[in-house]
């Protein structure tokens, strides 16, 4: 099994994440922030008959640098287990992304959001209670979204990510909400899917 499978999920969590936490107030969109959010996931595992399930964390930022210009960051950590068989695999995955992104206005309340990431990643392995040395898988991302205010104090969006892992490539679709608690703050859920799986997070968001 390539150890490449483990990361699909996780990384197009923190990516959806990231997306789904660039907020709005009103009319005016915001690309300055710090987010934070839960999130679990699963995924088929080729030769495994069931899934791979995991939860973990995500700690994101961006900050806007121009006009419609913004960098971004993130880092995700989580931990995954399979049964079958008798026998058991456990996973602890760590992702870290650095990007950069364009954004536009696209009408009154909507904007367009274009980006790449370049994406690092370590998985720890432990098969039936024997621990295997760690592996590192490099990679990167490019995706694109739309958000939109639908509401005064509600954002809706949605994304699709193309995302290479050394030898795998993946391409997630993605939705999220936000509901704006006030002006520095919301509250975020956000979905995502692929070939092989599914993730759900929320989370919340601080504006500057």
């Amino acid at each position: 099994m390539k150890i490449s499978k483990l990361y699909p999920l996780t990384i197009a969590s923190a990516l959806a994440l990231a997306l789904m936490s660039t907020s709005a107030i009103s009319e005016t969109f915001s690309y300055t922030f710090i987010s934070a959010s839960y999130g679990i996931f699963s995924s088929d595992i080729d030769g495994i008959p069931e899934d791979l399930e995991g939860d973990g964390i995500t700690i994101s930022g961006a900050f806007n640098i121009a006009n419609n210009f913004g960098i971004s960051a993130s880092y995700s950590t989580g931990s995954a287990d399979v049964t079958s068989g008798g026998t058991t695999l456990n996973a602890d995955v760590d992702v870290v992304s650095i990007g950069a992104f364009f954004h536009t206005s696209i009408s009154d309340n909507a904007d367009f959001i274009l980006g790449a990431d370049i994406i690092k990643g370590n998985v720890d392995i432990e098969f039936d209670g024997t621990s295997f040395p760690s592996e590192d898988a490099d990679g990167n991302s490019i995706f694109a979204g739309i958000r939109a205010m639908v509401t005064t104090n509600v954002e809706l969006n949605g994304f699709i990510d193309r995302a290479k892992i050394e030898d795998d490539s993946n391409t997630d679709i993605g939705f999220g909400a936000s509901y704006y608690i006030d002006k520095l703050f919301t509250l975020d859920a956000g979905y995502s899917f692929d070939s092989d799986g599914s993730a759900l997070s929320f989370g919340a968001t601080k504006y500057f």
